[in-house]
């Protein structure tokens, strides 16, 4: 008896014969091709994410290897850490002021990760994460206020992504609004 499956075709069933026993060698081919491509396409993907979640911490692990800081080094670190804590809150502030460009929220991100970059060279040449040594005790403190920063950028990160994913349409069309009064109240009739 031979196998045959039902399809319907213009309201009628049809019969449709098996496949043709010479062409599984090709059907076989094509789905390791396709299970392959799957599989080197989350390689791709898996290797990229390690790579860069290793560079993201590569930082932590040469702090050991430079020389300690100085007191006054030590100023000057504090200094840096301390225009990149106002620098960070001025820019969380001034957000809601700057939806009137192509995409706000990009540069937020854009900024972000390079603030976070600054960050970690502060921590790298200030030896925020070597263990003991001289003025261990400034570091440590540092590095608290470090660890601090970064907990309110990722809270000021989560909300921008947060309004950027619920109202970020409200902004724009407010901030098109505004632009098309501004020409409209330039150019009177």
């Amino acid at each position: 008896m031979k196998s045959f499956t039902d399809v319907r075709a213009g309201g009628r069933l049809r019969a449709v014969p098996p496949r043709d026993a010479r062409y599984r060698p090709y059907r076989f081919a094509a789905w390791v091709f396709y299970f392959g491509a799957i599989v080197v396409l989350v390689g791709l993907f898996v290797t990229s994410v390690v790579r860069n979640l290793a560079n993201r911490t590569r930082h932590r692990d040469q702090t050991g290897e430079s020389a300690l800081p100085t007191r006054t080094s030590l100023r000057v670190c504090m200094d840096d850490l301390d225009g990149l804590y106002r620098e960070q809150n001025e820019r969380a502030w001034a957000l809601g002021s700057r939806f009137e460009g192509q995409d706000p929220l990009g540069s937020w991100t854009e900024w972000a990760q390079r603030w976070e970059e600054r960050l970690d060279d502060v921590a790298d040449r200030c030896g925020l994460d070597a263990p003991g040594g001289e003025w261990a005790g400034a570091r440590a403190d540092m590095a608290a206020a470090r660890d601090a920063m970064l907990a309110l950028h990722r809270a000021y990160a989560a909300q921008v992504n947060r309004f950027a994913q619920e109202n970020a349409d409200l902004a724009r069309a407010a901030a098109e609004a505004m632009a098309h009064a501004r020409e409209a109240a330039a150019h009177p009739r």
